[in-house]
């Protein structure tokens, strides 16, 4: 009876072995295959700013700017994300002031792509004036890329007098800016409260359309997304008007992905 048991363990052992190790290989293939088309990934686990993907950029004068790798998670785990802080208290009034990071490499669009990342709004207790967004720009700066020519934007804007935002899809094209998305905005101003938003962005090269997906459900389709450019910069900014306490953003698992 022992040498029974014995053998039927040492069967189950075997082909559990055989599961695994196929199931091993099939997980490595797929990274494989993920790697190949995958033209950016930071999901900023180093716990430092990596230089070779990202440079910051900034304008405006700020009492404190703060854009660094932070671990948000106050337990034993670690959390790192992307931090953007700002401290407008005591500038001037005339100003807004913008800081982030912009890919150092340019993305190709040519072909249809994927973009996804998270932002942590942070559940600011005055949200007022605050934005978070991610643009795609076809030139680079070290300062604002709301200044350039041609860019397509996704992010969020602290609606007063409180805690809620708004989502904003806009472009730009030669100097001129079409608003795609404003959440009703000027009509309605409400807003809505936000947390740990996952975004993707689909850009369909084929066929020119974009698609946005916000926690899983789509909330902007268009069947051209009337973009003049093929490549561009990724930058993932934060903006405040003067006078506000710090208050911060992060970014996390940022992903640009061929289709």
């Amino acid at each position: 009876m022992a040498v029974l048991i014995t053998l039927v363990l040492v069967l189950v052992l075997v082909c559990c072995g055989l599961k695994i190790g196929n199931r091993t290989d099939d997980i490595i293939a797929e990274r494989l295959e993920l790697t190949e088309i995958v033209e950016l990934r930071d999901n900023f686990s180093d716990g430092t700013l990596n230089l070779q993907l990202w440079q910051i950029t900034r304008e405006g004068d700020f009492k404190e700017s703060i854009i660094d790798v932070y671990d948000v998670d106050p337990t034993e785990n670690v959390d790192f994300r992307l931090r953007l802080r700002a401290n407008t208290i005591g500038t001037r009034d005339d100003t807004v002031k913008f800081h982030g990071v912009r890919s150092v490499e340019k993305i190709n669009f040519s072909e249809g792509k994927e973009i996804s990342f998270d932002l942590d709004w942070n559940n600011q207790s005055n949200g007022c004036y605050l934005t978070a967004s991610l643009y795609l720009c076809p030139t680079v700066t070290n300062g604002n890329p709301r200044k350039e020519k041609d860019w397509l934007k996704f992010g969020y804007v602290g609606v007063p007098p409180e805690r809620n935002a708004r989502g904003v899809i806009a472009a730009k094209s030669d100097g001129k800016v079409k608003y795609l998305y404003t959440e009703g905005w000027p009509e309605q101003r409400t807003g809505r409260h936000i947390a740990y938003q996952r975004i993707k962005i689909i850009l369909d090269d084929k066929n020119k359309s974009l698609k946005i997906i916000e926690n899983g459900k789509e909330i902007y389709c268009s069947l051209s997304h009337g973009l003049e450019f093929s490549s561009a910069y990724l930058y993932l900014q934060m903006s405040s008007h003067s006078n506000y306490p710090a208050r911060e953003i992060y970014f996390d698992n940022v992903v640009v992905a061929s289709k």
